[in-house]
């Protein structure tokens, strides 16, 4: 606790932007939140599941907004100065004042950076090779369920020089991309969470239940749903302080400290671990805007590659240490078209 305080302290003696970057992705409903990394053959930007929901949409309906959640799980008891933040924070994030809701012809505009580390096949007796992504990716969603979804794949890189090699064998295959969709009425899904409970034992049961977002049973899945809440865009500050009150009673959090997102921007971190992955979220604890988050591989993880075929990416394969995904929420606000920001 006396570490949570100092680094509070630090905090209060500075002027924090007052930013709003809980950012969001899609995912297709009915089906299962498709949250987390996959060790299973995937399209390029893996974290962006609505690539591989929009073939089916017309069966299930509509695309649904939300941001896939950090892994989180663990064993054992919370960890004291991971719990005394999370409360503080909570308290924090319930004395914001609310953000306003976007107004017929307004949209809900997020943008976020990312950077994850992916495994090619190149197939044809070649070799396999690693690269890393970055994405800029800005999403409009309007209360009638239309809006636009931009991203713009950045300069790709490769873990070594050996990885760069093994991809010009492979024919220097494209790897990097960028995606412009235009979504008309009903085609997404807004959605408000705004009224669910603010009794953070009532929020517990609802979570717990599987009746607010759906998923396995299990601490970590409850962490993991805790998470993808507090990033939809539209909840309400007393909604937000209860979910990070859910948060803090749940075993398996670590306390991190001080830290900063990829950009730069400092802020304090807990951390997950869960089946060979440690995630880090990062948030100002004095505004409890989530700032970040940060998946590293804790051992060594492989799958059976060839399972694919050639051409197939996989996400969370590498050696313990590896990054695998990293992103930073850089803004989140109403703006009036789905040509603007805020």
């Amino acid at each position: 606790m006396d570490e949570f305080r100092d680094v509070l302290e630090k905090f209060e003696r500075r002027e924090m932007p007052d930013l709003w970057p809980e950012v969001q992705q899609h995912r297709l409903l009915p089906e299962p939140r498709h949250r987390r990394p996959s060790r299973l053959p995937i399209v390029i930007a893996r974290r962006h599941p609505w690539r591989l929901a929009l073939a089916a949409a017309a069966a299930a309906g509509a695309v649904a907004v939300g941001l896939p959640l950090v892994l989180l799980g663990g064993s054992g008891g919370a960890d004291p100065a991971a719990a005394g933040m999370l409360r503080q924070v909570a308290r924090r994030a319930a004395a914001q004042p609310p953000q306003p809701a976007p107004g017929p012809g307004q949209y809900l505009y997020t943008k976020t950076q990312s950077m994850q580390t992916y495994l090619y096949v190149a197939g044809d007796g070649l070799q396999n090779f690693s690269f890393t992504q970055p994405l800029t990716q800005e999403t409009w969603i309007g209360p009638d369920s239309s809006g636009r979804i931009l991203e713009t794949g950045g300069p790709i890189s490769f873990l070594t020089p050996q990885d760069q090699a093994a991809w010009v064998a492979a024919g220097s295959p494209r790897l990097s991309q960028t995606d412009d969709q235009i979504f008309g009425p009903g085609e997404l899904l807004y959605q408000d969470y705004s009224n669910l409970p603010t009794d953070p034992l009532e929020l517990l049961s609802l979570i717990e239940q599987r009746k607010v977002l759906g998923g396995p049973a299990g601490d970590w899945e409850t962490f993991d749903i805790v998470g993808d809440l507090l990033r939809e865009t539209y909840t309400s500050p007393a909604v937000r302080g209860a979910l990070y009150e859910v948060a803090a009673d749940l075993p398996g959090v670590e306390f991190v400290g001080r830290t900063q997102d990829a950009s730069g921007r400092p802020g304090v971190a807990v951390a997950y671990t869960h089946e060979g992955i440690r995630t880090e979220m990062i948030f100002d604890p004095k505004t409890a805007e989530l700032l970040g988050e940060t998946s590293i591989l804790t051992e060594d993880s492989d799958v059976n590659v060839e399972s694919g075929g050639p051409g197939a990416i996989y996400g969370l394969v590498g050696k313990a240490g590896t990054i695998a995904y990293e992103a930073t929420y850089l803004v989140s606000g109403v703006a009036d078209s789905i040509n603007a920001g805020p």
